[in-house]
């Protein structure tokens, strides 16, 4: 039986600090300001700010992905650029299975932080992190084919596209049925 991984709650890219757990506390204004200045634009693909995104659902969502107790399956780091201490973005590792081991990557980037690259650095330096010191053997992330941009942005990444998956989820106003683009980098795998 695996033992469950310690992963780092921060993490130093060349411009971002990736920080998870209760340490975001001490951010909670900014990045409410950035979740209610971002909503319209992020509710076309992320499904939470759909439902009368407030002040209120933001603290709670802060509140709920920061608690280390509650997340055993997935763990939300925030971001911030080092330079003004700014939040521009979350990366999420979700549905982590420790048998392989695996997850699935999430992301976003708030308004004032498109466009600059950040989501690009943060997901090549998770995605070592991962590899080189948990030994994961996959991680995959699953993207609207609608969104080009995301879909760029893991391409950079190096991750390749293994297919898609037709009528495979609903969009994020949970209106209609989706394809879903299936990315994923693998290691290899080698048994003893």
């Amino acid at each position: 039986m695996n033992k469950e991984p310690q992963y780092d709650l921060t993490l130093e890219t060349p411009r971002l600090i990736l920080m998870a757990g209760e340490q975001v506390l001490a951010y909670k204004k900014t990045i409410t300001d950035e979740l209610l200045n971002s909503a319209d634009s992020l509710k076309k693909w992320v499904s939470f700010f759909n439902y009368n995104f407030d002040k209120a659902k933001a603290t709670e969502f802060i509140d709920k992905t920061t608690d280390m107790s509650f997340n055993k399956q997935f763990l939300r780091y925030f971001m911030f650029d080092k330079e003004t201490n700014t939040f521009v973005g979350s990366l999420v590792l979700q549905d982590i299975d420790l048998r392989l081991p695996s997850c699935e990557i999430g992301y976003w980037t708030v308004v004032s932080g498109q466009g600059k690259g950040y989501m690009t650095e943060a997901i090549q330096y998770i995605t070592r992190y991962l590899i080189d010191t948990h030994q994961f053997a996959r991680i995959e992330a699953y993207i609207d084919v609608k969104n080009v941009k995301s879909i760029d942005t893991i391409e950079r990444c190096s991750f390749e596209r293994e297919g898609t998956l037709k009528n495979s989820d609903l969009s994020a106003d949970q209106s209609k049925l989706i394809n879903e683009a299936l990315y994923a980098i693998t290691t290899p795998v080698y048994f003893k």
